[in-house]
């Protein structure tokens, strides 16, 4: 639920849903709970990255601007979408290559299940398995940090809510409006040089977004 930008739109959209599925995920975003497991996320994330999640607050804040039916997917939460896996909730090692390099989702696993013996998640990269009990919530680079996670006991539930924001809406802001293929085609030569060497420079800016609050 929420909103993006790639995989072929001409501009960022929120997502597609049949009427059923639409009724269902527009219950859930109106759900009490659901509100303040969104904004717990969110408080998480100004609170250790507060510089990051400006980034955040500043591009939804544009994608508004720019498209008024782009609209926030819960109030007091900056992420542009959220991810609901119900009740067997597994993933297998990957990475979310179309998010941002340096920028964080939240994930949050709900259910019954023990989490000593399965749902653990494992951030391969950096060699950790970490149990991951009901309720918890982390903050990952996961376009950058390699993660999965263990499936559950026999008979047990788990599932996870995830929010995050895609990649293309922060270059669509940063492109003016625009995106890659259009920015190249029609950026005089002098700008395209410098928008290339901007994008193979960003890293350095990622690590300083990154840094925790002291």
């Amino acid at each position: 639920m929420g909103g993006s930008f790639g995989g072929g739109q001409k501009r960022p959209a929120m997502f597609a849903h049949t009427p059923h599925n639409a009724a269902i995920l527009e219950q859930l975003r109106e759900d009490s709970d659901m509100q303040r497991v969104a904004r717990l996320c969110d408080h998480y994330f100004q609170s250790y990255f507060p510089k990051l999640h400006t980034l955040y607050s500043n591009v939804l804040e544009l994608l508004h601007e720019d498209n008024p039916e782009f609209e926030q997917n819960f109030a007091g939460c900056l992420w542009a979408a959220a991810h609901v896996n119900f009740l067997l909730a597994v993933t297998f090692r990957h990475r979310d290559f179309l998010n941002l390099l340096f920028g964080l989702c939240a994930i949050l696993p709900v259910g019954s299940y023990n989490y000593q013996r399965g749902g653990h998640l494992i951030l391969w990269d950096l060699n950790l398995f970490l149990e991951f009990p009901p309720g918890t919530v982390i903050l990952i680079p996961s376009a950058l940090l390699e993660h999965s996670n263990v499936s559950i006991l026999a008979g047990e539930h788990r599932s996870s809510i995830t929010f995050y924001s895609a990649a293309g809406l922060f270059r669509w802001c940063h492109n003016g409006f625009m995106s890659d293929k259009d920015m190249c085609a029609h950026a005089l030569p002098k700008l395209l040089k410098r928008w290339k060497a901007y994008w193979e420079e960003m890293w350095k800016e990622g690590l300083d977004l990154l840094k925790p609050s002291s």
